[in-house]
């Protein structure tokens, strides 16, 4: 897991220059595109997909993980909490069952929580715990830009 702002990208200089390239093209994209959906970048291993969820109280959100594809989650209007664990059970890893790259499940040790505001990001690898679209103080309405890069690339 990693987080930064899209206003400091330059602080975030640990990460591969192709993941701040796809926070750039995901910033236009979101700039010239009103409608939610899927946005391509690079076919099937990078793309952007614009959404405007509402947030929820924790307790009714599930945690996900993800098998094949990381995730750049960008904030672009709102606030948003995620919890994330660094435990993922091995068991939960080696399941079949996942439906279009996700695996959603409640059991979730170590949880910890970060609140994100407009111009923040955050990415989770394949794997790894992360519990999206929680409220951060009441349910709102949120636009954001979640960029899915295949493992492939990382």
């Amino acid at each position: 897991m990693f987080f930064g702002n899209v206003e400091r990208l330059e602080w975030s200089s640990i990460l591969p220059e192709s993941f701040l390239s796809y926070i750039c093209q995901a910033i236009l994209i979101a700039q010239d595109n009103e409608e939610n959906g899927r946005y391509e970048i690079d076919g099937d291993n990078v793309f952007c997909v614009l959404m405007t969820p509402e947030t929820e109280y924790k307790e009714d959100r599930k945690t996900e993980i993800h098998r094949d594809y990381l995730d750049i989650q960008i904030i672009l209007d709102g606030e948003e909490t995620f919890g994330y664990s660094i435990e993922t059970p091995q068991a939960l890893l080696d399941k079949p069952d996942y439906t279009n790259d996700v695996l959603l499940f409640n059991e979730v040790s170590n949880e910890s929580f970060i609140s994100l505001r407009k111009g923040d990001f955050i990415i989770f690898y394949p794997g790894e715990s992360h519990r999206p679209q929680c409220a951060t103080r009441e349910p709102m309405m949120v636009r954001k830009a979640v960029v899915k890069v295949h493992r492939d690339l990382i």
